[in-house]
């Protein structure tokens, strides 16, 4: 297509869009002087116009327009607009098809650095295949997106999020509690949660909760329970799941249980929770062990078994079990001595501190910082008489 055709496309444009005239006329200057930064920002605003984003005239637009020039543009917002183009397509095949055309194209300009612009449009069109339930190659996908952000330096972090959020989806279909909850996490890490729409917000708020709960060596919930994308279950039929995971934060086996009763219904409306009631209570259990340990000064690291059994309601044999499956973890590390019923604990593992931990590690600071000025002032005195 010639520029003379482009300039006509958007004539014709402008007679069934006219309330759209404004900005075609706007197009129609800038390409023709050239002004392609100037012409790329226009379009990136156009597609918050509801008239624009209309899937007749945003995916003709491309087509008949916006690949006449395509190759003179900042690569990565060039496949930005891509992909809003793509999402127009009702069919996710013909998505597929259009961005592989994309990618197709940009191989062959050949710019300097095409490798972000291409992972970019490669991640969504792994996120269209799995909705297509196009499994193989979405996984193909993932692993190749992984190994390709890894060796990549200065990365756009809309091209990282991007990674991580199918990553997440692909996990998610599998049932990877655990990945997803990581994935997931990397790609919170990467966006703003404000600049989600509110059910989306709510959606991962939820799903992630689970994952947390649910995924296997998942035992650090700070860092979740600090971020802001938590603020979508206040209010919202979920709010229970952060209370659920505040409970297993501090590893507090009676607050479970009260949650457990006073939520019966909605815990039983989540099969997934339902299926995994033993892991559950496992977990909470080496929580709640983790959490007698960590608030021990580390002089006071020798436990009698009998101590862990009133905390976890647990027998002595079943300390011993929980113990050994901590251990096995690598939770903590430490001794257990069978013949004085007691455990030596030589560390614990760190985690993402809440504020309310904080401020309890803080306390125990100043009381450490005061029994060493105390001892300091001991010694000294001892020193001074001494030398008397």
């Amino acid at each position: 297509m010639g520029p003379d055709r482009a300039l006509q496309y958007l004539e014709d444009l402008q007679t069934s869009q006219p309330a759209l005239a404004t900005r075609i006329n706007e197009f129609a200057d800038l390409y023709q002087r050239k002004l392609w930064h100037q012409l790329t920002v226009s379009i990136e605003e156009s597609l918050s116009v509801p008239e624009f984003r209309n899937p007749d005239v945003l995916i003709h637009f491309y087509s008949e327009f916006i690949a006449v020039f395509a190759h003179k543009l900042n690569p990565l917002r060039l496949a930005h607009i891509a992909v809003t183009v793509a999402e127009q397509h009702s069919n996710p095949q013909d998505a597929v098809t259009f961005l592989n055309g994309v990618i197709t194209d940009l191989i062959e300009a050949k710019h300097a650095r095409p490798e972000q612009p291409l992972l970019f449009l490669r991640m969504h069109v792994a996120q269209f295949q799995l909705a297509l339930g196009q499994l193989k190659e979405c996984k193909e996908a993932v692993e190749e997106g992984k190994q390709s952000l890894d060796s990549l330096d200065d990365v756009d972090p809309s091209v990282s999020a991007i990674v991580h959020y199918v990553r997440s989806h692909w996990y998610k279909h599998q049932k990877d509690f655990a990945e997803f909850y990581k994935s997931s996490l990397l790609y919170l890490a990467f966006i703003s949660s404000d600049s989600l729409p509110a059910d989306q917000k709510l959606s991962l708020a939820v799903d992630i909760s689970l994952a947390a709960l649910l995924g296997d060596n998942v035992y650090n919930f700070g860092e979740l329970l600090l971020h802001p994308i938590m603020k979508a279950l206040t209010g919202s039929p979920f709010e229970w799941l952060r209370g659920m995971l505040e409970a297993f934060n501090h590893g507090d086996l009676h607050a479970y249980d009260a949650l457990c009763s006073k939520h019966a219904s909605a815990l039983n409306s989540q099969p997934a929770l339902v299926a995994h009631e033993r892991k559950l209570r496992e977990k909470i259990t080496i929580l709640c062990l983790m959490e007698l340990i960590f608030n021990l000064p580390a002089e006071q690291r020798r436990i009698p078994l009998s101590a862990i059994a009133e905390r976890t309601k647990l027998s002595v044999d079943g300390v011993e079990f929980l113990l050994m499956k901590t251990l096995s973890l690598h939770l903590i590390e430490g001794v257990i001595d069978q013949v004085d019923s007691t455990v030596q604990v030589s560390w614990v593992q760190p985690r993402v501190l809440t504020l309310e931990q904080a401020a309890g590690m803080k306390a125990r600071l100043d009381d450490w910082i005061s029994k060493v000025a105390s001892t300091s002032m001991i010694l000294r005195d001892d020193h001074i008489a001494a030398i008397a």
